[in-house]
């Protein structure tokens, strides 16, 4: 399994209020609220902990932040710190799979797991135990890789991530390399200014271009569904949630959905 923590321990580095107010107008502005002011905000899969910490600064009354990988938690302990160790907020190194653990947490006004559950092993269990913690009128934030079934689809990416994940460290920045310069040769072919997209990524959610590229190619366990195959899921499971908001693509990033439940 891709650590995670570890490509998130070098992001704090460049973390600065810059980056935490656009992780905050990316939260709120999906969320549709102004703030979370008395809301308790169960976040899964925390990572860097950064979006932990701008629940923290929204005005959660509660934070719960999850996380399987010890670095990830780490992280997530050391904003938490910096922020002035909040009783309210609290850190676990635990899996959304551990059915006894997350039964004690609780339900909560938002549960946030933008990206994670599909790198659990069981991207479908994840889902349904993530919902389950959704207070009445509370809301779900999900965002989950879209599955494209071509020839350099889905598929070919789950292969290359398993290769990645098992090659020495010189090979590993071999691919980071080649890929980072495709993907600019590809803006520069489409007129776009790579310096633009880059400024534009982290102006968009506050995270690092590079940093997002290590996890894409990194991130494994991963799993993909079609926004139809999430939809059916969620009426199946839970048919008192109902979408709020939708953000999709057409390629191999991530489907965003905010569901409200009845």
């Amino acid at each position: 399994m891709f650590s995670f923590g570890k490509n998130w321990k070098n992001f704090l580095q460049t973390l600065n209020e810059e980056r935490i107010n656009t992780a905050k107008k990316s939260l709120v502005d999906f969320l549709r609220l102004e703030n979370l002011n008395g809301k308790t905000f169960l976040d899964i899969g925390s990572g860097s902990g950064l979006f932990s910490l701008v629940a923290k600064k929204l005005g959660a009354q509660k934070i719960v932040s999850i996380d399987v990988d010890p670095f990830s938690v780490a992280c997530t302990k050391y904003l938490c710190e910096q922020a002035g160790k909040d009783s309210n907020w609290l850190i676990y190194e635990n899996s959304v799979l551990n059915e006894e653990f997350m039964g004690g947490l609780g339900k909560f006004d938002v549960v946030y797991a933008w990206g994670s559950l599909h790198h659990t092993g069981n991207m479908w269990q994840a889902i349904e135990r993530a919902a389950q913690h959704v207070k009445g009128g509370g809301l779900f934030q999900l965002a989950i890789y879209n599955r494209v079934d071509e020839r350099w689809g889905s598929k070919f990416w789950l292969n290359l991530k398993k290769r990645y994940n098992n090659s020495p460290i010189i090979i590993k920045c071999l691919i980071e390399i080649g890929y980072m310069s495709k993907l600019i040769a590809y803006y520069i072919i489409r007129g776009r200014n790579p310096i633009g997209v880059v400024k534009d990524f982290k102006r968009k959610r506050g995270m690092s271009w590079r940093h997002d590229i290590i996890d894409w190619l990194g991130g494994y366990p991963y799993e993909f569904a079609t926004v139809e195959e999430i939809f059916l899921f969620m009426k199946k499971k839970f048919p008192d949630f109902k979408l709020e908001n939708i953000k999709t693509t057409n390629g191999l990033g991530n489907n965003q959905f905010l569901f409200k439940r009845d």
